[in-house]
């Protein structure tokens, strides 16, 4: 068990092994609020309310290998609305102090949030270097928290960090434009001098901490995270990974890493996969190349040999994480998919993965690897294929999140996307994603009534080299008018394009509804691209289903759609939004407890409803009064509207979901695990209670003459 770092108390940070049984974790507690309202726009609204304290904050210390001890910033409660948060299972930031024989340096800084009570718990004084592997303008107020906390005879303290990171910090310290920040500019420009200084990090950049301790970077960029930095260091073996295998989960005291949990590593799986979907899946080929610079570290992170492929696909399966049931049907999709096994080494000579986000990975470190490289490899095969491009540009982080969930839209629906940040990225990069995707949404903040630059740019070159036959999008957040949003529109519509969505606006800083609104839109334009490839390819389509089919496939289709299911409502419900489907298969799984299982295909909307923890209300529908309820649920939705039009529901007491009344049942419903089976979820749900709404009557019954469709 890692054992407690005494900087709470002022003591010095020990470096070697401590003798004796293992300290338990030293927990602060603070209810604390963010530090300062982080902008959505140039321009402040006093109608806008402050976000109300928080209740379960905690700071956990712990020594977790001699000479390196985390700092653990927990919240229980759903931290933000951004789509990455969605499993509700709280947060961790985690910070790492690591310390030579005469120096010592923090690697990583908590939200802003966190930033009084993680300075706090830090003896900031003893402080040499601090090295960030993400900085984002949210974390400057930790910054500024850490240099305001040290003595003012301190020496100036050395900040390591990539050149995107610098200029984040650079545009902070300018008084009086958008991006200022005036709790670094106070604390980084001390009364007698400077008590800061940068330093930009390159790949293959050392830090000595004197002694054996000499930390070596690897810059791995992505469109969200252009500043990322890896950070390995050779006496402890740790390897910190900044955004790459994050999880949001909040841990617990005296449990770090993986192995503490009840399940090991395998219980933080579906975490670790949820980030991945969310953050990463949309930017698989950067992410491919980030897990490529970490092969001299890592086991299975790094892509396969073309010549090794073959040979590869002949080995018997690895030991994974993943549920046996699962692993085989994700091989059998990436067959389909042309998804390609991975080289990997015997052993990681990295002994543990220590994240921005989440468990310290120690027991499933080998397996997390070769995980996320078949998840990198099955989204590059998708986008081989064809893929959708999003294209944005953010001021304060709203546009982005709003990016980041119509992507995660469109990847639920099957479709790969390529992610392009324009504010860093060129013409030239823009005119070469256009020219090899199939449609496109673009996002913008407005900015003094106008386009952001870089936007305009894209725009332009969008205009000039992008094709007229797939379906587009425009999105975007602002303070007061939000002219960026129609002027895209606008220069779209006069340029010959159609819209697979309609155009989303966010006032502020977007909102669980608006983020789902943003997924909704991702996966309509999705499936308006599919539905307009299928047209274009209708004759190879039509010669496949008369004669390339495999002999016997119609047999099978045929016998597999001889199994009926009882039809039913799905009602859920996610903060102030609302959802619901219809159901048909569905099954009891489990007599005591009563469980019941859901199959969900992943571009449903309420498929982001039913993650792990979440309730739901699954009603029966009777036999003759179904109609009704099926029209209601099968016509086609617009993004964000209401799912149960004239349908007559009331809410449930116990969980704040939809009772169909017309029903013949309803139970109320927890989900405690999903297992991923092709293009289906299913979803294992515990019933907490339910109601017999009429005492006669029988179950409706959906029959069916193929097992390729509903």
């Amino acid at each position: 068990m890692a054992s407690v770092c005494s900087f709470a108390t002022g003591t010095p940070l020990t470096r070697g092994a401590r003798k004796g049984p293992p300290a338990r974790s030293r927990t602060v507690r603070h209810p604390v609020r963010a530090a300062v309202t982080e902008p959505s726009t140039n321009q402040s609204d006093a109608s806008v309310a402050k976000p109300l304290p928080r209740t379960t904050d905690q700071v956990f210390l712990d020594e977790i290998s001699p000479g390196v001890s985390l700092v653990r910033c927990v919240c229980r409660e759903r931290l933000k609305f951004e789509v990455e948060y969605g499993m509700s299972r709280g947060s961790t930031d985690n910070a790492y102090i690591v310390a030579g024989d005469t120096k010592t340096a923090l690697l990583d800084l908590p939200d802003k949030s966190f930033a009084g009570a993680f300075a706090k718990s830090v003896d900031c004084g003893s402080l040499d270097f601090i090295v960030l592997g993400h900085l984002s303008p949210k974390r400057l107020d930790s910054l500024a928290a850490v240099l305001a906390a040290r003595p003012p005879s301190a020496p100036a303290l050395e900040v390591w960090c990539s050149n995107p990171a610098a200029q984040v910090i650079y545009q902070a310290l300018k008084p009086g434009t958008p991006a200022s920040n005036e709790n670094l500019t106070a604390a980084w420009k001390g009364s007698a001098g400077l008590r800061a200084r940068l330093r930009t990090i390159k790949t293959g950049d050392f830090l000595d901490l004197s002694g054996a301790r000499v930390l070596e970077f690897t810059t791995a960029p992505t469109p969200r995270w252009p500043d990322a930095v890896v950070t390995y260091d050779p006496v402890s073996k740790y390897l910190f990974t900044s955004k790459l295998f994050s999880a949001h989960v909040a841990t617990d005291a005296d449990k770090p890493f993986d192995a503490d949990a009840k399940n090991g590593a395998e219980e933080y799986l579906s975490d670790w996969r949820y980030f991945f979907d969310c953050m990463l899946a949309p930017m698989a080929r950067p992410t491919g190349a980030a897990l490529d610079k970490l092969t001299p570290f890592l086991s299975g992170v790094g892509a396969a040999d073309p010549k090794t492929k073959a040979a590869d696909a002949k080995t018997t399966a690895k030991k994974s994480v993943a549920p046996k049931l699962t692993k085989f049907l994700m091989g059998a999709a990436a067959n389909f998919a042309g998804g390609s096994s991975v080289a990997t080494s015997a052993v990681s000579i990295a002994s543990a993965i220590a994240p921005l986000h989440g468990p310290v990975i120690r027991s499933g470190i080998n397996e997390l690897g070769r995980e996320y490289r078949e998840w990198v490899d099955l989204q590059i095969a998708k986008a081989d294929d064809f893929a959708i491009a999003v294209i944005y540009a953010s001021a304060y982080g709203n546009t982005s999140a709003m990016a980041q969930a119509i992507a995660r839209g469109i990847t639920k629906a099957g479709v790969a996307v390529e992610m392009l940040n324009c504010e860093l990225s060129s013409a030239e990069e823009v005119a070469a994603l256009i020219k090899k995707t199939s449609g496109f949404c673009l996002g913008a903040p407005t900015l003094g009534g106008h386009i952001p630059t870089p936007v305009s740019n894209a725009l332009g070159v969008i205009v000039a080299n992008a094709s007229r036959d797939y379906p587009s999008g425009v999105f975007g957040s602002f303070g007061w008018s939000g002219e960026a949003v129609d002027l895209m529109e606008s220069r779209l519509k006069d340029g010959g394009f159609t819209f697979g969505f309609d155009a989303v606006r966010c006032k502020f800083k977007p909102t669980e509804a608006m983020l789902q609104l943003c997924e909704e839109s991702g996966t309509d334009l999705a499936q308006a691209v599919k539905k307009t490839r299928k047209k274009k390819q209708s004759n190879t389509t039509k010669q496949i289903a008369q004669g390339g089919a495999a002999a016997g496939a119609s047999d099978v289709a045929s016998a597999v759609g001889r199994i009926v299911g009882s039809l039913c409502a799905v009602t859920a419900k996610k903060g102030d939004a609302q959802s619901a489907m219809l159901a048909s298969w569905v099954s009891q799984a489990s007599f005591n407890p009563p469980c019941l299982t859901v199959a969900v295909a992943k571009e449903r909307a309420v498929e982001s409803f039913l993650l792990k923890g979440s309730c739901f209300n699954l009603n029966v529908l009777r036999q003759g009064d179904e109609k009704e309820t099926m029209k209601a649920l099968l016509k086609p939705f617009s993004p964000g509207e209401n799912r149960f039009g004239d349908m007559d529901v009331t809410i449930a007491e116990g969980n704040g979901c939809a009772v169909v009344t017309a029903a013949l049942s309803y139970m109320e419903c927890e989900v405690v695990e999903r297992m991923e089976c092709g293009d289906h979820w299913v979803v294992l749900a515990k019933v907490r209670d339910g109601k017999l709404l009429q005492d006669d009557g029988l179950t409706a019954i959906h029959h069916r003459k193929t097992g390729t469709s509903y």
